[in-house]
């Protein structure tokens, strides 16, 4: 389960604990590290395994570290079976702590939540664009045409042909003894006079 991290409430203990302060660089408030909070943060990832992002800085974890987080509810220390060893957890406080500050350490990371909450505002407005001047623009378009809609276009239905054979009529006998005009106009080959 991935619980967000609420940074706010993450700030307020860095800077309770002085591991951060506020800082206004060229009018544009900030966060930096102090160097206790770097100390900190690089005993931190050695106690715990995490990558240190501030490498200029590794300190190393000692056991008066690991007594003092397992005291402020940072990390629970519990016996690992697999690595047959006592091994030291991070809780979820602790790691909001120092993920926060990470956060604030890594400029590109910072950046990136910026791009993110931009992108976000951009779908949002979108949106509330599209949901109610959308249908606005449309109908002044109708009334600018005359308020007539379009026609429908009808479709015509496609039949099969049946292919049947046409029946020929069926001949009349011809009576030869009987001379009229309809044996005469169907005379064969136009010999009238054998009739």
């Amino acid at each position: 389960m991935n619980i967000p991290i609420d940074y706010n409430k993450m700030q307020a203990e860095l800077d309770k604990r002085h591991y951060m302060s506020q800082v206004y660089i060229s009018n544009i408030e900030t966060w930096k590290p102090t160097q206790l909070g770097l100390k900190t943060y690089g005993k931190w990832c050695d106690l715990v395994g995490w990558e240190n992002l501030h490498q200029e800085i590794g300190w190393g974890s000692t056991d008066d570290f690991m007594n003092l987080a397992i005291k402020r509810k940072w990390v629970e220390r519990y016996y690992s079976f697999e690595e047959k060893q006592n091994v030291c957890s991070p809780t979820k406080f602790g790691h909001d702590l120092f993920r926060t500050f990470e956060y604030w350490i890594d400029e590109k990371a910072q950046k990136r939540i910026a791009r993110k909450r931009q992108m976000n505002k951009i779908a949002k407005e979108g949106g509330k664009f599209m949901a109610v001047t959308l249908p606005q623009i449309i109908s002044g378009i109708t009334k600018f045409l005359g308020g007539t809609t379009p026609p429908k276009s009808k479709t015509k239905k496609r039949t099969k042909k049946k292919t049947t054979t046409k029946k020929k009529p069926k001949e009349q006998p011809r009576d030869i003894n009987n001379p009229s005009w309809d044996n005469w106009s169907k005379a064969e080959n136009s010999e009238w006079w054998k009739l």
